[in-house]
């Protein structure tokens, strides 16, 4: 198709326009998901805890009970590390949450205004040395980083490093010898329609979807009664679980160390 073409202009307008589209809907997942956390967090955090605690309880007795159906002791370091072990996925996944809690505590918040100059200037940067519109970007390490850069800058807010990287992406492209690229898209159909479906992905699935939940003052308290409710079922499980532990112990199990 011919660069000149008005059918391809129009085309590659429909492009630029939805590559914006696709990383604005990407921005406002991660907002969504942030203020899920700020919100749900805690809660879900604090659930899930206990259900590790219920997991781990459920193990020792598992472990326990063969134990004494095949009459031998039990061997204490070797059930910790096989208990260790498996509780290990779990474990981490504790541990992304109370990090993922964190920085939604500690997460930058900006001015309406900034806001919009935040997306100002991404596109204007975007248009410049999006990967999708100017090839040089994949063939220059320097251009490939100074985009990495840019899209970080843009899911965190940063102003401040969208202007820096503004100048520093124009320093590099002059001394390149190019401005923006206006350069013919191969399989722009195929491309504009996956994009399509790409957007229709994010916003109809999790965490876009949380928006619903989060503008919605009836919704975010029943889910938050559940959470309670939930929390304070799996804390009485877990008290009965403790209970078979100890009466495990006290009808008979035998505990041993071995170096």
């Amino acid at each position: 198709m011919e660069i000149n073409s008005e059918s391809y202009i129009q085309m590659r307008e429909e492009y630029e326009t939805l590559l914006f589209r696709r990383d604005f809907v990407k921005k406002e997942a991660d907002e969504y998901l942030a203020l899920y956390i700020s919100e749900f967090g805690e809660l879900t955090t604090e659930l899930f805890r206990i259900k590790i605690s219920c997991i781990e309880k459920k193990k020792i007795i598992a472990y326990c009970q063969a134990s004494i159906n095949h009459g031998v002791r039990v061997d204490m370091e070797q059930m910790n590390s096989f208990i260790q072990a498996e509780m290990a996925d779990y474990n981490r996944q504790l541990e992304q949450m109370l990090r993922q809690n964190e920085l939604c505590r500690s997460g930058k918040t900006i001015s309406q205004s900034d806001y919009i100059s935040v997306k100002r200037l991404y596109r204007s940067i975007a248009k410049k040395i999006h990967p999708d519109l100017n090839p040089l970007t994949d063939d220059s390490p320097e251009l490939g980083e100074l985009w990495v850069k840019a899209v970080s800058a843009y899911r965190s807010n940063d102003l401040e490093a969208l202007e820096v990287l503004d100048i520093q992406i124009d320093s590099v492209l002059r001394r390149l010898g190019q401005e923006v690229s206006e350069r013919e898209i191969p399989d722009i159909a195929r491309k504009i329609d996956a994009l399509g479906r790409e957007i229709e992905e994010i916003t109809t699935t999790d965490p876009y979807q949380y928006k619903f939940i989060l503008e919605d003052e009836g919704q975010t308290k029943e889910l938050k009664d559940d959470l309670l409710a939930q929390i304070e079922d799996y804390k009485q499980y877990e008290a009965q679980l403790a209970d078979i532990i100890k009466s495990l112990i006290e009808g008979g199990v035998q505990f041993t160390w071995e170096s």
